[in-house]
């Protein structure tokens, strides 16, 4: 049987009962959490972990009753998005600050629907992994891209 917490938790926050892009609401609630962690690296990088093994238990307890990755589970969207905004510097001022968190969430958006072979081929392993992966991996690849976007434009 599965709890309300682990309903509200794994569907983060309800945003997976969103009838049109739950991922997308559920990677845009993520934003305050990423603003409130960046300062404070050894903490961004244990709620990253924390988020992620969470992830994969509820994971594989919702698809038993929403279906394989259900859309209803976007745990994995704010993993993926922590993992964008991964010791990304946030720049002090407003603008440049919104402009680098309006690229990550892009570029995150973009590896999570597109899913390239190796992205997609991730969401085939078991019991929570392959929901929770396939957004790690999205998450890593906007990472590297979000890097080499900064130090090429800021």
């Amino acid at each position: 049987m599965v709890s309300v917490i682990e309903i509200v938790v794994g569907s983060v926050l309800g945003t997976g009962y969103i009838p049109l892009a739950p991922a997308t609401f559920a990677s845009l609630l993520t934003i305050p959490l990423i603003l409130l962690l960046n300062p404070l690296p050894i903490a961004y990088f244990l709620s990253t972990v924390g988020f992620f093994f969470i992830g994969v238990y509820l994971a594989n307890d919702l698809e038993k009753i929403w279906g394989k990755d259900a859309r209803k589970i976007t745990i994995d969207e704010l993993v993926g998005m922590l993992i964008t905004f991964c010791l990304i510097p946030l720049p002090n001022a407003t603008g440049p600050r919104l402009v680098v968190i309006l690229v990550g969430f892009l570029l995150f958006r973009f590896f999570d629907i597109v899913k390239l072979p190796l992205i997609k081929k991730s969401q085939e392993l078991p019991k929570g992994f392959g929901v929770m992966i396939d957004d790690l991996l999205a998450g890593i690849l906007a990472n590297l891209c979000l890097r080499f976007l900064i130090i090429i434009f800021i």
